[in-house]
């Protein structure tokens, strides 16, 4: 059935021909192309597609729709209307913790998003407006590898999206592409669980869990008649109500992907005869490797016991000059970042200190716990920062720099035995981070490294390695 859709998909793209639209309007057609997906509630279970998946790698797809129409307002700004949707067919592998495993999984993702943008410079346009993300699983009568029945699982997400668009071209590449990067704050989550159909205790239960956000970035360039678009998505919701004693623990989503699209009927044409609310367009973009050091509230390790604080982790980094002069510039800079994890492990016997943080303070500082079976207790750490940077010339193209701002952040505790279901907390907020740093620059690139410090409820250090470009 996949491969009939998949060559209707393909006919639709590359033979259409549809009846001209109006000026000012848009329309693009396509497929996304999955590279890795990853839903995961830490130390529990995980649903994986795409390269991670342990068979069934290719068997994804999605088709996209995108419509836009630009036009100037009566205040002379440029504004944009415009609808997004896609749909995926995804098959999954999965594995827990206490079920075992199960492989071939059909899944289907709809994404809707209604948005409305103006054009604040030459290159950035902001948008925002309501969007809604769909998602089924299909397990009804499917048996694990421990024998373990499934059963189909809905969310449905609203959410507000916040979108800034950059025109970002590429001259060593030949590139006159768009940078997008996306926030997604999450106004209201259901989840829907159907096991009330193997009968007895089992119920269908429904949760609501609304706290959660999405990251979204992606580069959109055009070759000969496709535009191309590799993209990355990361999804963080945070537990759910209860119901009948169950609950959605906090979990995550990581995809990797490209999209291919082709325009049709468009007569959009170029001005410049509109108003703007920016005059600056200078603008960077990069990533950054981490090694971060993440504490774990724990100390004075006995036995076989061990504390690793250490690991290593990225961040989506995009900044625009706000100042530039001669003895010194300022920058406003937004990442996001993903710190690594950091565990203590230990042996029956074994023991180790808390600092009070431990179990969301359960233990006062300097309390022994001794562990009674083998214990892993993992920290995984996420941030969103926004801040100010100023630098100053110190050698023809070395920068000394400076940051400091607010980061809001999401920690996630699990702690369990090999074989059983963990027990989790979490934890979020939003905290000051500072640091120092070193940018070396040549021509669009820019090479930085910097010590920055994030507070969070386990405080986080880290060095960081970027590699930005300027545009």
């Amino acid at each position: 059935m996949r491969k009939v859709i998949f060559t209707a998909i393909l006919t639709l793209i590359f033979q259409l021909n549809l009846i001209a639209a109006e000026v000012g309007t848009k329309h693009e057609y396509g497929l996304s192309f999955l590279g890795s997906y990853e839903y995961e509630e830490p130390k529990i279970m995980n649903l994986r597609s795409g390269s991670q998946a342990t068979e069934n790698e290719l068997d994804n797809l999605g088709f996209l729709y995108n419509y836009k129409n630009a036009f100037i307002n009566d205040f002379n700004f440029l504004n944009e209307l415009e609808f997004d949707a896609s749909y995926q067919f995804l098959t999954q592998t999965y594995w827990s913790n206490a079920t075992g495993t199960m492989e071939d999984i059909d899944v289907e993702i709809l994404n809707l998003k209604a948005l409305y943008g103006i054009q604040l410079s030459n290159k950035l346009m902001l948008k925002s407006g309501l969007g809604y993300r769909y998602l089924y699983h299909y397990w009804e009568n499917r048996r694990s590898s421990t024998g373990h029945v499934g059963y189909d699982r809905e969310q449905f997400y609203t959410y507000i999206p916040i979108i800034a668009e950059l025109k970002m071209p590429i001259p060593e590449l030949k590139l006159d592409g768009k940078l997008k990067l996306e926030f997604d704050q999450i106004l209201k989550g259901n989840n829907n669980s159907y096991a009330g159909y193997l009968g007895g205790a089992n119920k269908d239960n429904q949760f609501t869990n609304s706290d959660g956000y999405m990251w979204k970035a992606s580069y959109e360039g055009k070759r000969g008649a496709f535009i191309y678009e590799p993209y990355y998505e990361f999804m963080h919701v945070d537990d759910s109500t209860v119901a009948n004693g169950s609950h959605e623990p906090v979990n995550t989503t990581k995809e990797i992907g490209l999209r291919v699209k082709k325009e049709f009927n468009n007569k959009r044409s170029k001005s410049s005869e509109f108003d703007k609310i920016l005059d600056n367009d200078d603008f960077y973009f990069g990533v950054q490797l981490l090694e971060s050091k993440v504490e774990t509230g724990t100390y004075a390790a006995t036995g076989t016991a061990k504390i690793n604080e250490k690991d290593y982790g990225y961040s989506i980094v995009s900044g625009m000059k706000v100042l530039d002069k001669t003895n010194g510039k300022l920058d406003v800079e937004l990442a996001y970042n993903q710190f690594g994890k950091s565990n203590t492990t230990c042996n029956n016997t074994d023991s180790f200190k808390t600092d009070g943080r431990f179990r969301n303070g359960a233990f006062s500082g300097g309390t022994t716990l001794t562990c009674s079976a083998t214990l892993n207790i993992e920290i995984e750490s996420y941030s969103t920062s926004l801040g100010l940077k100023p630098s100053f010339d110190v050698l023809n193209g070395i920068n000394l720099n400076a940051n400091l701002g607010f980061n809001r952040w999401n920690q996630i505790e699990s702690e369990g035995a090999s074989g059983s279901s963990p027990t989790q907390n979490t934890y979020d907020g939003i905290d000051t981070y500072y640091g120092l740093g070193l940018d070396f620059n040549k021509d669009n690139l820019t090479l930085g490294l910097e010590y920055l410090e994030h507070d969070m409820y386990y405080d986080a250090k880290m060095m960081s390695a970027s590699l930005k470009y300027n545009f």
